[in-house]
């Protein structure tokens, strides 16, 4: 009983399953190519080889995930928003001094820039760069400001801020941006290459990448809870009395090459290593045969 007990809580648990379908897969291919180079050139000489053509094709292989890292491959931490501080009412006492100049008196209400279309948009960000000095007005259907957006959310409803638990407690309002590498401007695919190009080499002096979501809190008549039951929960509204909550964040690049850096590199070098070690065996071997027989003695 319990070996039958022990068979079926691998057979259930995926990841233990998973771990013995490698090992076994590992053991047989790699353990098949072994004992036949060891049965045809012997252990020492076989193993060699074998590790040899290992780190050869891992060298091959961390060279693709090195290129672009993927979820098939090893990689590291992708890049990723971080909260550097959260700020209420006025952004002059923001620790970031770049945040201090940022003046949304100007802007359109953000119900008005919802109802833009992207090209309008645009138009609207272009007029209003004189009056948000270096920072750029980001849009609610730019990539950039749903992950920025997802970060606010986790921040805000972790329990450390008074009147918000959920993210129905406030609207956003604006999404401001600023830093960064530079953006790709022609679309031809000469502008593509030389962009892929100068984006690579650009990846360790590109400015910091500083964004700021800022958002209003809710009415308590507007909010989920104050629907009675059975009705339809009302639309959420801006508690204009209230202090605007500015999230400011930082970009952190992530280290999504450096696990294939290392994988390709240790491979290249543990494979440079034995093709040396079998270089300098065959010129021993060569040696010892092209030596000269030794002369017969009578007797």
């Amino acid at each position: 009983m319990t070996l039958t007990h022990t068979l079926a809580g691998i057979a259930y648990d995926p990841q233990i399953r998973g771990i013995l379908v490698v090992g076994v897969g590992v053991v047989v291919l790699m353990g098949s190519v072994y004992l036949l180079l060891g049965t045809n050139l012997g252990n020492r000489l076989g193993f060699m080889l074998a590790l040899a053509g290992f780190f050869g094709w891992m060298t091959i292989l961390g060279m693709f995930w090195w290129i672009r890292p993927s979820a098939t491959g090893p990689a590291g931490d992708p890049p990723k928003w971080v909260v550097e501080e959260v700020n209420y009412g006025d952004l002059g006492q923001a620790i970031l001094d770049k945040a201090h100049d940022l003046d949304t008196s100007d802007l359109p209400e953000p119900a008005d820039l919802r109802a833009l279309t992207p090209d309008q948009f645009e138009d609207v960000a272009a007029e209003e760069e004189q009056f948000l000095q270096e920072w750029k007005l980001v849009p609610e259907s730019d990539t950039a400001y749903g992950e920025a957006k997802a970060v606010v959310d986790a921040e805000l409803t972790n329990g450390n801020y008074l009147g918000i638990d959920a993210s129905s407690d406030y609207v956003g309002t604006y999404a401001f941006e600023t830093g960064g590498k530079p953006e790709r401007e022609g679309d031809s695919m000469l502008d593509r290459v030389v962009y892929k190009v100068t984006d690579t080499f650009a990846h360790p002096t590109s400015p910091t990448h500083y964004a700021i979501v800022q958002v209003c809190p809710t009415t308590a008549d507007s909010r989920p809870e104050a629907a009675a039951p059975g009705e339809r929960p009302p639309t959420p509204e801006c508690d204009e009395s209230a202090d605007t909550i500015s999230v400011i964040m930082v970009r952190d690049l992530g280290q999504r090459r450096t696990l294939p850096a290392l994988i390709t590199i240790i491979s290249g070098l543990l494979f440079g290593l034995l093709c040396y070690m079998l270089h300098v065996r065959d010129r021993v071997v060569v040696e010892h045969r092209s030596a000269p027989l030794p002369t017969p003695t009578g007797g």
